[in-house]
Parts: structure tokens; sequence; C-alpha cells
């Protein structure tokens, strides 16, 4: 598996441009050897899924990171490289819910998809999911495991993980204004959960007087 073939597919681009030709495709290729190494290394406990996750999303951004570190960047320096890389490949997943968003009854097609899509996408192998609500007004579950809070901090990289939690705002924010997406905190940002709360509409009704 290629870094090119991840949702970082520009990452090589960027760090020619950041860096200089020489330096960037040294940071590049060390990054591409950090990355296998972190898939070799890696237990996608039986899941595609999982396994798709870790080569495409969960790796890249840390074998990204990692490779900064190494190379003596400060870590809050290496968190902000990393963060711009992560929020590229967002603003894609973006403009794909925007296409959603722009189907008619976009609320109740997700509605009616998003459970059997968690199931499939974030099973109970990396994933526990307590759903609260899912109803013709809000759709409301909690994650109370991660398997990328598991291995960011299994690598030493905690901070890493509100990098991939911030991701959800901005890929989120295309399914406005049919959809909006809201959340009160993450494990990534020290919260015991990460709620996903997706509500019908822009705004909520005014409450009654």
């Amino acid at each position: 598996m290629r870094i090119e073939d991840t949702t970082l597919s520009f990452l090589e681009e960027d760090c020619l441009q950041r860096f200089g030709r020489a330096e960037g495709a040294e940071v590049f290729s060390r990054t591409q050897e950090r990355y296998r190494d972190l898939l070799e290394g890696a237990d996608d406990r039986g899941s595609p899924a999982i396994r798709e996750h870790l080569q495409k999303k969960l790796f890249p951004p840390m074998a990204y990171y990692l490779t900064l570190l190494e190379r003596g960047i400060p870590r809050e320096k290496a968190l902000d490289l990393t963060g711009e890389e992560t929020r590229r490949a967002a603003g894609v997943k973006r403009e794909q819910m925007r296409r959603l968003a722009g189907l008619p009854f976009a609320y109740t097609l997700y509605r009616f998809a998003c459970k059997s899509f968690m199931r499939k996408n974030f099973p109970e192998e990396g994933w526990e999911t307590e759903w609260v609500r899912c109803d013709g007004e809000e759709l409301h579950f909690n994650l109370g495991r991660c398997i990328y809070w598991d291995l960011t901090r299994l690598h030493s990289c905690p901070e890493l993980c509100r990098l991939y939690c911030e991701n959800d705002l901005v890929s989120f924010s295309g399914l406005l204004p049919k959809i909006r997406f809201e959340r009160g905190g993450t494990l990534g940002t020290g919260a015991p959960r990460c709620d996903f709360h997706f509500l019908k509409g822009a705004s909520r009704p005014a409450p009654p007087k």
C-alpha cells in the first residue's frame, strides 16, 4: 500500500512544496517507510473495515507526524503541519457530503442508512457504539471506544487523535443546510466519549414562549 493511494494522496507534492525538493523528497520517503512499518506491525483484529481505516485514514497522518518529530520538528509545529494535511483530506470528504445534502429528503436518507453504515464501517472490533436517538429530528450516538484513540496512545502520540476528531467538523459541514452536525467532546480531547449529533435542518426551532 502506498500513501498515494490513501486520503493523503497529495502528501508528496505538499512535502516538496513545503520543504524544498531535496528535503521534501527525504521527508516523504521516510514517511512512506514509516507508513509501511506501521502497517506491518498492525493488528486489524480480523476486520476488513479496520484494515481500510488503518491503510487509508489512520496511519498516513501518523506516519507523517512521527517522521516530522523524528526530524526534530517541535511537537506543536509537527501537529500543525499534519493538521494542514488532514484538513485538506477532510475537505475532499466535505464535498462528498455536499452531494448528499443536495438530494431531496437528505436527512431521511441519512437517517435510514446511518445504522447499517456504522455497523459495516465502524464495527465492534474497533468501536463501541451506543445509540441514543434515531428519529425524524435527530440522530445521536456515542462512541465509548475508538481505534483511533487506542492506536494514537499505543504509538505514544495521543495528541494526534484530536486531528482525526477535527476532521468530523470539516467533513460534516458539507451536510448543511439539510443536516447540522454538533458535538460536545471526544475521547481525543479529554471527554469520556465521542458524541455525534446530526440534527435535521440548519438550526434548532425556537422554544415555545
